[in-house]
């Protein structure tokens, strides 16, 4: 006799699985497209953003071999009973019933975690629950419901400890690899040139290390290298008027690649990091990574696989600036990017889902 497959369904409130590539939706479709011993699933809200749409196609489909739900919220019962009366009510009867047909092992939130007791309070069976924490909120809800509770990494573990009383069993699991990242695979090393390409990421945010980079590369000598500046929000600050320094905006995840590969190093001196996508995709694209040893980034970075800086030290990085432009095309830089490429395989997709599952199981089972 066939042993029936678990099931566990990814629930997505805040976009169309198919029309987002930001991080949330990368992992998702990671975790759908590597499953093992459940199979997963996904429920998405179509609706989420997009604001000028009154009628959505509901009819499931395929993402990446993984079937996918569709549902809305309602509407006006959010504007008029919600907004306008804080009522308090719950516009997700879609989501339920989707449910309710599929009966999951277990509901996998990625978001929306004030929702979780109001879902599970509406089903006539008890699923496991699992709820993660991608992103980093000011007031975070914790679900009164059973369930296990899931965190990027130790330093973002601590952040919620810091702001909430962590009341239940808690795992922590670190971000996947995406597929888009995958499909593209290490970069072929990078041909010496007169002037260095260094790469950052992460826009006009001064928790990402702009201003301390923005410091240390002016001290560089002139024409030791050029700094590429990609992200957004840089209409909020007046323009750099710093020799060397390009910022090119916001990119689509395909044209921020082509950055990558055409960069010597890749920066990331942020004061505090929940997990670290930017040095993550370095690593797996073989680019000599620069980082900074703020929160999670020193739980899987370090000298052996990386050039490291203290986080808010304009002067460290400035150093490590100087220690990174004089490796480059030496074996000691070799030696780093291919140590580097070996310790983030821990993120490919199966490795992370064959972790996922054990939480899955651990969840079903009532471990602690």
């Amino acid at each position: 006799m066939a042993v029936r497959m678990k099931t566990a369904l990814h629930i997505h409130f805040w976009a169309d699985i198919r029309n987002n590539a930001m991080s949330v939706e990368k992992i998702i479709t990671a975790f759908g497209a590597h499953g093992q011993s459940y199979r997963h699933q996904i429920a998405c809200c179509v609706s989420g953003h997009n604001s000028g749409k009154t009628t959505f196609d509901l009819t499931p489909f395929e993402h990446y071999g993984t079937t996918a739900f569709p549902f809305v919220e309602d509407r006006w019962h959010n504007k008029v009973l919600n907004k306008i009366f804080g009522l308090g009510v719950f516009t997700y009867s879609g989501l339920v019933r989707i449910i309710e047909a599929q009966r999951p092992d277990i509901l996998h939130f990625h978001n929306r975690q004030e929702q979780v007791d109001a879902v599970v309070k509406r089903l006539s069976y008890r699923p496991g629950v699992v709820v993660h924490y991608h992103n980093h909120f000011k007031q975070p809800a914790q679900p009164r419901s059973p369930c296990t509770l899931l965190f990027l990494s130790q330093a973002s573990f601590n952040y919620f400890r810091g702001v909430i009383p962590i009341n239940n069993r808690h795992r922590l699991l670190g971000n996947p690899l995406s597929l888009e990242i995958m499909a593209l695979g290490p970069f072929p090393p990078k041909a010496p040139a007169t002037m260095a390409t260094l790469l950052y990421g992460g826009g006009n945010n001064p928790i990402k290390g702009l201003e301390e980079l923005l410091a240390a590369f002016a001290r560089l000598p002139p024409g030791r290298a050029r700094l590429i500046m990609a992200g957004g929000k840089w209409e909020q600050r007046p323009p750099i008027d710093i020799p060397g320094v390009e910022v090119v905006g916001n990119k689509s995840a395909a044209d921020y690649f082509k950055l990558v590969e055409q960069a010597d190093i890749v920066l990331m001196p942020s004061h505090y990091e929940p997990f670290g996508l930017i040095a993550q995709e370095a690593m797996y694209l073989k680019r000599l990574l620069l980082v900074s040893t703020g929160g999670a980034l020193a739980e899987f970075t370090d000298d052996d696989c990386a050039i490291t800086v203290a986080p808010k030290d304009a002067d460290s990085l400035y150093q490590g600036l100087l220690r990174g432009l004089d490796m480059l095309g030496t074996p000691r830089a070799d030696a780093l990017v291919e140590r580097a490429y070996e310790r983030v395989q821990d993120f490919h997709p199966r490795n992370v889902v064959q972790r996922l599952e054990r939480i899955y199981d651990d969840t079903l089972s009532g471990v602690d």
